[in-house]
């Protein structure tokens, strides 16, 4: 995805040939050590809102849990009102139980496209039915810190059974399945857990640990149902679509019964955890015994290599894997994307009609679109982008791939894609690079501010910043920050007229 963007952005977002300041007026630059720092505020925010974060998850996990709130409220109080940071840490709160943390946020959050979809999928996996009390919301969070960082699953589980402390809480029914699935006693974590569920049905964290506990306890057949009805809750946002990817293949991977087939399934399950390294560990070890599974294994660990940006390693895998079975979908759709990027147009295309064949997945007819794109059989491409653009509003992929085929767009699919996935730095510099042309310079902040605290080494954002401080008249602190710019990236640097918006 990061590849894919990076090119967009760079070549379909801005329509319109104009620029943001008067280029006459651009003094040329000398390149010269820095001695001051051109968004000196923002580093400071920044600084102050990582460390008092790292501050409240570390002494949460040291089970210092009333120092942790206060840390997190605090940050809600003293950081300056940004929806991309109150999210970020919003979703913390939540997983840790700070539900009133969570909803103090939510409510300085401003109401709109980029924050309305993470609103409704954070209370639809984390929330309990009913907002308990602060002090009952400390004593169910320190129980969860104890429970899943201090190994005291046994002591605590046994605390909030004699306690009547928050009993009315489905979410400390929740806390009681948990401690007992922890301590390995699944037939009392099964029915704490359904004493939550039956009091709150649509939590999607009570539907996750009532699968696990059902796989572990050798239940397959209920548990995959229970992970049926997990996949079918209408999650929006990439975040919590992949909470959602990462339980279904630890449920698969706890209900095969073949060893090779549970280490795919745990491999994938790595994977999408961000652990490729321990992932293809797995399946290297696996390869030995597995010649009958081989195809999976190879498979996964070419689209593993190409997720990783090893496309040697991931043309051989997924090469062996469809060799040995050309029904293999995977096989087929890592290989289309690979010869999509080395412009092999026609076999890119047979590799993603052939993949197409296995799945509803929307993958393979996107990377059709593209691929009739890039062979300039824009009637194709059109036809098929709205086609699914009618069936799929939500689709990352989808989205970012349809500003080829409809730039005119990008001010309405850019937003889109940043309210699904908050975290994708090249959607921020880009309706940043909007909010430039239109000369738009709050926004413009703003949206260089989330860039910022995602990666405050991205030589693009330093090349916007520029932008902004000269349009605001600081012509010193922009050559500052295009230097900073030229620093990091010097080809990008040497390409763009220091005074208008990229094009």
């Amino acid at each position: 995805m990061n590849k894919i963007l990076r090119e967009l952005i760079i070549s379909c977002l801005i329509l319109t040939a104009a620029t943001a300041v008067n280029a006459a007026e651009v003094k040329p630059l000398k390149i010269k050590a820095e001695t001051n720092v051109a968004n000196m505020d923002m580093v400071i925010k920044d600084n102050f809102v990582k460390a008092k974060y790292a501050s409240a998850e570390n002494r949460f996990a040291q089970t210092n849990v009333k120092a942790s709130y206060d840390d997190f409220n605090d940050l809600i109080q003293r950081a300056a009102h940004d929806d991309y940071v109150f999210l970020v840490y919003g979703m913390k709160m939540a997983e840790y139980g700070f539900f009133d943390l969570t909803d103090s946020l939510i409510k300085k959050l401003d109401n709109n496209n980029f924050t309305s979809s993470y609103i409704s999928d954070i209370k639809r996996f984390y929330y309990p039915s009913a907002m308990v009390n602060p002090k009952d919301i400390i004593y169910l969070a320190d129980a969860y810190s104890n429970i899943m960082y201090n190994n005291m699953a046994i002591e605590t589980t046994s605390e909030l059974l004699s306690s009547t402390q928050a009993a009315e809480s489905d979410y400390k029914n929740y806390l009681i399945a948990l401690g007992f699935y922890k301590s390995n006693n699944l037939q009392q974590a099964l029915k704490y857990i359904n004493n939550a569920i039956i009091e709150n049905d649509s939590n999607v964290n009570y539907l996750t640990l009532k699968a696990k506990i059902l796989a572990d306890s050798n239940k397959s057949k209920q548990a995959l149902k229970v992970l049926n009805t997990i996949k079918k809750t209408p999650f929006k946002t990439v975040d919590f679509q992949q909470k959602v990817r990462a339980v279904e293949e630890y449920i698969l991977y706890k209900t095969a019964e073949a060893e090779p087939l549970k280490d795919y399934h745990l491999a994938y399950y790595y994977h999408l955890q961000g652990k490729s390294l321990l992932a293809t560990k797995v399946l290297q070890s696996s390869i030995l015994h597995a010649k009958k599974y081989s195809p999976q294994i190879f498979s996964l660990l070419g689209k593993i290599y190409y997720d990783n940006d090893e496309p040697l390693k991931a043309k051989e895998y997924a090469g062996r894997a469809y060799k040995e079975d050309s029904d293999n979908y995977l096989a087929a759709l890592t290989l289309a994307d690979l010869n999509y990027d080395e412009r092999k147009y026609d076999e890119a295309l047979r590799y993603y009609k052939r993949a197409k064949k296995f799945t509803n997945d929307t993958e393979p007819v996107v990377g059709m679109a593209k691929t009739y794109l890039a062979m300039e059989k824009d009637k194709k491409s059109k036809k098929l982008f709205e086609k699914l653009l009618k069936k799929h509003q939500y689709d990352e992929d989808l989205l970012v791939q349809s500003l080829r085929v409809f730039p005119q767009k990008a001010d309405y699919y850019l937003p889109r894609v940043a309210s699904i996935d908050i975290s994708n730095n090249d959607i921020w510099l880009g309706l940043a690079n909007l909010a430039i042309r239109d000369k738009n310079y709050t926004m413009a902040t703003t949206y260089l501010n989330n860039s910022y605290y995602i990666d405050a080494n991205n030589f693009k954002y330093y090349y916007y910043l520029s932008l902004v401080l000269r349009a605001k008249g600081d012509v010193e602190l922009a050559n500052q920050s295009l230097i900073r710019c030229s620093v990091l990236n010097s080809d990008y640097a040497a390409d763009v007229n220091p005074g208008v918006y990229e094009k």
